[in-house]
């Protein structure tokens, strides 16, 4: 009875050692995806915009220009983005885009207003993209726009 039990262990370590080994033969490999490379800003001299930036979507003429950089995501798709100060209101500057975009070839997408806090407009034109955002400071506002080319 003895050599029985006896053979039994050594019976069931041999299955146990046959799945491990099965197993470690057999594993699914994991394989990582390639991790993407995430863009850089390329940022402006303080005060300055970036060369590409078009200058002409700053409508407030006495702007402080607090920072500006661009994003190359591809050699086709490019983001521009500048952000000025204006002694200007939230509803005055939104109310001067909306009237400037369609005037200058630019279709307007959409709009948000939330005055007098903030308020955001967007459009379209050929194969650039343009943001505008209007949020309300101590002293007049904060204008980010993002001009992205395809």
């Amino acid at each position: 009875m003895r050599d029985s039990k006896r053979i039994w262990v050594w019976v069931g370590v041999a299955v146990v050692v046959v799945a491990v080994a099965a197993w470690l033969i057999w594993k699914p490999t994991t394989t990582k995806a390639p991790v993407a490379s995430v863009p850089t800003p390329v940022y402006a001299s303080q005060g300055q915009l970036v060369p590409q930036f078009p200058k002409d979507l700053i409508i407030d003429s006495a702007a402080a220009i607090s920072g500006s950089y661009s994003i190359g995501y591809s050699t086709t798709t490019n983001q521009y983005t500048a952000e000025y100060n204006s002694s200007s209101t939230v509803t005055a500057l939104y109310n001067q885009y909306k009237t400037y975009l369609p005037a200058n070839g630019w279709t307007v997408t959409g709009s948000l207003a939330t005055r007098p806090t903030f308020d955001a407009i967007s459009a379209s034109q050929n194969n650039a993209q343009l943001s505008v955002v209007i949020s309300k400071e101590a002293e007049g506002s904060q204008v980010t726009i993002t001009y992205l080319v395809k």
